[in-house]
This record gives C-alpha cells, structure tokens and sequence, in this order.
C-alpha cells in the first residue's frame, strides 16, 4: 500500500484549476458530515447506535412469563424477566488515517485530484465499519471491554449461557449459531436451517423484524437455482422486481419482493428471507440476520460511538498548519461493537467439516 506525502512528482500531467484549499477544505468538513449522517446501509439495519459500555438486553422478543390462577387470600407472583436479559458489553478502539501533502503538490494539483484522496479516505471509513461489524458477527469468541463486561458474539454453545425459551422451542447450552455445510455444496436445506436458526428465536417471526440473507454473488447464484421439490428444496427462489427479465412457465402464486431493502439491493426471496448478494462478504460464507429497520434496538449488533456527541462519526481534524490544515490532516474514527441480540442472526460456512472456523477477511 503506498503511503506517506503525495509530492509535487504525485501530480497528474494537468494544470491546476486555481481552487481555493481552504474552499476545498470546508467541502471536506461538509462531506463528513454527510457521510457521518448517511452511514452504510448495510451497517445501519443491522446495529443500533449507543454511546454506553454496555447494556442489559432481553435475549428474547417477548421474554417468559405466565398467569396463574388466583386465590381468594393469595398474592401472584410478579413479573420478571430477568432469567432472559444479559449484560452485552461493547467494544471501543480509535482508528486514523492521515492525509499529507506538500505545498508544491497543492500549487499543481487540480481540486479533483485532491478530491479523489478525500473519497478515498470516506471509502476506507465506510469499510473499516463494514469489517468491525462482520468480524464480531462472524466471530464466536468472546471479548471483554474496558469495564470487564462481556462482549459476546451470537449464541456458541461454548460459554455456559443458555438460550431461553421461546413458544415451545427450548434449547440446551451447546445451541450453536455458527454453522457449517458439513459438505462442499450449499444445498437448500442449508440455507432453510440457517434462515430456522433465528426464527425460532422469535426474531423475524411476529416481532416486526425481516429475515435478510447475505451472501457472496458466488452463494448467491447458487440460491438463485433452487426450485422446489429438486435437491429436497421446501420453496421456490423467487428474483426480486429489479432482477434481469426472464422466461418461465412456471406461475406465480403471491408478489416478488421488492428490488430494494432498505437501501440494500435484493436478488430475490427464499422462504421468509430476502437474499442480498455483497462482494465484500467472503466466499463460502452466508449471515442470516433479523432486521428491525434502519437504528433498531432490536438489530443483533450494537455500535458503540463516543460518550461525547462532538466526537461522534467519522472526524477530521487539521494538522500542524493551522492556517492550511489541507495540508497536513487527520481523519479519525472511534467506535466500537458487540452482539445485542443473540439469537437474531447465524452465520453458515459451507465447507466438508464440521468446525466452524471464521473468515480471515475481518
């Protein structure tokens, strides 16, 4: 990766169009305000945004709780749900980028050219968020904050919690949400069991929620092809309103799914889930994920920012020349994660073994 200053020799063969850089400079602090407002899609419906360490969160929709039948004399027992809430920690790191250029490289270089690190920079903001969400998602070991408290990944089978009951469903404290093929192949009933895995959670089911799939565009085909009763398939792949026409004999019986999902661009249906291709996703790698909606308290992840609202989002922040901090500045960004809701979301490795081993790529 090149780094350090961008020099008088960094410049492209063009004249420079006489920009202003404190002009430019103030559409720098303007654009990351706008990125800040207007974060990634894909990391906005499935977090929820706080400033806290930590947060004591009931692990299921509804919780347990039951009438009973009264006494003339008796007192009922109250109404607790403390048997199904955990206190999930978050993490926190700051994360910086430079940005250094010489004044004979601003002499020569036209705004665009500046520009075109400045988008750089947005870009490498929106995936460093990107990976700090799907490596705690992808990830079943659990971490501790600064206070100590746990931060956990979704539910492991490995450290002693128990997932609680949810409509008749119990479960043992071996309940695993990170999966594998046990095969080469992703098969329908793969992705069926990845999809079951959070419904029957409650999540995605009466809660409001959206079961979304996300997988790389080489799983994604793969789902696109099945069709029910081949290869043991319960339903139909059904592509979305904005996929390429086609011809079929088949008829449709209810609507397709729309093209977009919350700014996420779908590629159809399967079941009850919606299918979102990603190339960011690695390969061999699916996430099914309930979502409540853009900031949800009921997504999986939480997003930890800063306590003080000033030093929340993406910063940038002038260097050592006051008078030009185009110059030399800083982009800095301090956050953090950690799973919320347990049993919202699972994650698949199609792979021929039965460890689960997470993806080098977060």
């Amino acid at each position: 990766m090149a780094r350090g200053y961008n020099a008088q020799a960094d410049v492209l063969p063009r004249l420079a169009d006489g920009t202003d850089p404190n002009a430019l400079w103030d559409e720098f602090i303007a654009a990351v305000k706008l990125q800040n407002d207007q974060r990634s899609a894909l990391v906005d419906l499935f977090t929820f945004r706080t400033s806290r360490k930590g947060d004591s969160v009931l692990q299921s929709p509804s919780g347990i709780s039951e009438f009973e039948e009264a006494s003339e004399y008796g007192v009922p027992q109250g109404l607790r749900l403390a048997a199904d809430v955990l206190p999930m920690g978050y993490t926190f790191k700051w994360f910086d980028l430079a940005k250094r250029m010489t004044w004979r490289y601003l002499v020569d270089a036209p705004a665009s050219q500046v520009e075109a690190l400045h988008s750089a920079a947005l870009a490498a903001d929106n995936l460093l968020t990107f990976k700090g969400v799907m490596r705690r998602l992808f990830n079943p070991v659990n971490e501790t904050n600064e206070d100590g408290t746990t931060v956990y990944g979704l539910w492991n089978g490995t450290d002693g919690q128990t997932p609680p009951e949810y409509n008749g469903n119990t479960f043992f404290e071996t309940h695993n949400h990170y999966l594998t093929t046990g095969t080469a192949t992703l098969d329908p009933a793969d992705v069926e069991i990845l999809i079951d895995t959070v419904l029957h959670h409650g999540y995605g089911d009466d809660d409001g929620s959206q079961i979304v799939v996300l997988a790389h565009p080489i799983q994604a085909d793969v789902i696109a092809g099945y069709r029910v009763g081949v290869n043991g398939a319960k339903f139909d792949f059904i592509p979305s309103t904005d996929a390429p026409a086609y011809l079929t004999a088949e008829t449709l019986v209810g609507n397709r799914p729309a093209g977009t999902f919350q700014g996420m661009r779908v590629a159809g249906s399967y079941g009850r889930a919606l299918i979102v291709e990603n190339s960011l996703m690695p390969v061999a790698y699916l996430a099914s994920l309930a979502s409540g909606g853009s900031n949800s308290d009921r997504n999986p992840i939480g997003f930890r920012e800063h306590s003080q609202p000033s030093y929340q989002g993406l910063k940038l922040i002038p260097g050592s020349t006051p008078n030009y901090p185009l110059i030399d500045s800083y982009y800095t960004h301090g956050f953090g994660v950690g799973v919320r809701h347990r049993g919202a979301a699972a994650v698949m490795q199609v792979v021929a073994s039965s460890t689960y081993i997470a993806p080098t790529a977060f």
